[in-house]
């Protein structure tokens, strides 16, 4: 392997573990459209439509 691909190798890496860092940080927030949402009867936001 040449050092281009040890770079984009590690690039993917990076914007992966700050993908699932913000999916972390953002897990119990609730988006308002509930229809598609998994996780509906456990959402606490009162404004719900």
């Amino acid at each position: 392997m040449r050092i281009v691909d040890y770079i984009i190798i590690a690039g993917i890496i990076v914007l992966l573990v700050f993908a699932i860092r913000y999916s972390i940080k953002h897990r119990n927030q609730c988006c308002g459209n509930c229809s598609n949402c998994p996780g509906c009867q456990s959402c606490k936001q009162k404004n719900k439509q």
